[in-house]
């Protein structure tokens, strides 16, 4: 297995257990550890958007109401039902996306025509979200897309840059054994908290 890719790969075989999950307690320890995750490997954790994300989808299932009735607006009621699911909901959406993150930061390559062009789409990913950071003033929106985009076209000079026809055919080292022995321990975590979840030793609320 390449280095490159061991990230990729434990992503997706982690990704069950976050989609799956039915405790509320759950999702959370699950999203909080992947956002550690992408952290430690040179993402960036915004409080707001994260925060905004879960009063919407939370406030979402309001229109659902059920459960424990809490209180009520005008005419509206307010359960506890309804804002578990939606919180629920939106922790699955935020270690989803911490996830995704941290899948990509290994810039996965694969062989083949088709493999390149995969590659390539990880590449470009990170490359939108790690510049996109840079980009100063973000209003109005559509000249920093356009500042964006300049950057983006610039050639690269790292070592990360894309893979074309002319490269040579070298996709990344051999993953080492302290590599994917820490993958495995993540895994073994996130599974481990969706077991703990299906269980019933941490409340589903």
């Amino acid at each position: 297995m390449k280095s490159s890719n061991i990230r990729l790969y434990m992503g997706l075989l982690a990704l069950p257990s976050i989609l799956l999950q039915d405790s509320s307690v759950g999702i959370a320890i699950q999203a909080g550890y992947v956002i550690m995750l992408a952290l430690t490997h040179g993402r960036r954790f915004r409080l707001l958007p994260n925060i905004i994300l879960l009063v919407s989808v939370s406030s979402a299932h309001l229109l659902q109401p059920h459960g424990l009735h809490l209180f009520s607006i005008g005419n509206f009621p307010v359960t506890a039902g309804a804002l578990l699911l939606g919180a629920r909901k939106a922790f699955t959406l935020i270690a989803l996306l911490y996830l995704s993150h941290y899948m990509v930061t290994g810039r996965p390559q694969f062989p083949g025509r088709l493999g390149k062009l995969v590659s390539l789409q990880f590449y470009y990913f990170e490359r939108i979200t790690t510049s996109w950071r840079s980009i100063s003033p973000k209003r109005p929106f559509i000249p920093a897309i356009d500042r964006l985009l300049i950057a983006l076209s610039a050639p690269a000079t790292d070592s990360g840059s894309p893979i074309t026809d002319d490269s040579p055919h070298t996709f990344g080292t051999r993953a080492t054994g302290s590599a994917l022995l820490v993958n495995a321990f993540h895994l073994i975590v996130l599974w481990a908290l969706f077991v703990l979840g299906q269980s019933g030793i941490l409340p589903t609320l």
